[in-house]
């Protein structure tokens, strides 16, 4: 394989996970926010902003994952654990955000009185809940366990990826 087709790829899986956390900052960003808001329009924005990013987060997500899952074919590295290794921590990355966001955020959502997804369906808004309510779900939210498994998890996966130590 050409070094310049590599060269291309690895300048577009660091390009995608650039965009990826670039796009996946206004996410956290808002995780940290939202829970010290209380007034309902701050809270919805905040979630819209963050609503926002995602096609421009899922794509470069994409860009990243399918040219990490390809250069390591073309410069024939599967038999090194730090590949396997690093695909299994974003894999789990990925699948906790997703459980986090899916049982945390779209419930923020219905409760502000926006539009929710339960999975792949969309449900249309409904009345806002209590301020109580509202405020109690915020409680539960925990950000340090968000910021260590959407910066520490990283943070090994690109030590992996530069010292590739096994």
């Amino acid at each position: 394989m050409s070094i310049v087709v590599i060269q291309w790829l690895i300048y577009l899986h660091v390009l995608g996970a650039v965009g990826f956390f670039l796009f996946h900052g206004v996410s956290a960003s808002m995780a940290l926010q939202v829970r010290k808001e209380t007034e309902l329009a701050r809270i919805r924005a905040l979630l819209d902003l963050s609503q926002s990013t995602f096609t421009g987060m899922f794509s470069a997500f994409l860009l990243m994952g399918v040219t990490g899952i390809v250069l390591p074919f073309l410069i024939r590295i599967w038999d090194k654990g730090y590949i396997w290794l690093s695909i299994v921590l974003i894999v789990g990355v990925a699948v906790y955000m997703g459980i986090f966001s899916e049982g945390h955020y779209k419930q923020l959502r219905r409760l502000v009185g926006l539009p929710y997804m339960k999975g792949s369906k969309t449900f249309p808004a409904e009345p806002p809940a209590s301020a109580e309510e509202i405020a109690a779900l915020l409680g539960k939210t925990n950000v340090a366990a968000l910021a260590a498994m959407g910066y520490v998890i990283p943070a090994i996966v690109l030590w992996l990826m530069i010292f590739k130590p096994f």
